[in-house]
């Protein structure tokens, strides 16, 4: 019966990979790339060239094959492995620091997936909007 208890109260804690603002330093700057080696961008604030988050940026156009936000490609729809979009993607993009080490995956989920970081929270947490 303890344990029960115990891993009941232990489940109702959510694991996952939220982003916390004393974290933004080890995103910024790092590239964003797809499962066949495309370069999806990098994360950064929005005046970075190719920051995902910059208006300008190839990177950031629903448009573009290169970018996360066109819905028609497999790095952005809601249905493709590869994509950030499909929270149960089995290869989303990677997160790649300057300094060549992969930081996780960029993709919304799941949620008890602690080495995946959903773009939105990086945006808004790191004030990169």
């Amino acid at each position: 019966m303890k344990r029960l208890l115990l891993l009941t109260v232990l489940m109702s804690f959510p694991i996952f990979a939220e982003v916390n603002s004393w974290e933004c330093r080890k995103f910024e700057g790092a590239t964003i790339i797809a499962s066949d080696g495309t370069s999806l961008g990098e994360l950064g604030p929005k005046w970075e060239s190719d920051s995902i988050f910059n208006d300008s940026s190839e990177h950031s156009t629903t448009w573009s094959s290169n970018s996360i936000f066109n819905s028609s490609n497999d790095y952005g729809n809601s249905y493709s492995s590869d994509s950030v979009f499909n929270a149960s993607a089995s290869t989303p993009p990677r997160i790649i620091s300057e300094e060549g080490k992969e930081i996780g995956k960029l993709s919304i989920g799941p949620s008890w997936d602690s080495t995946r970081y959903d773009p939105n929270d990086i945006k808004y947490t790191c004030d990169w909007d």
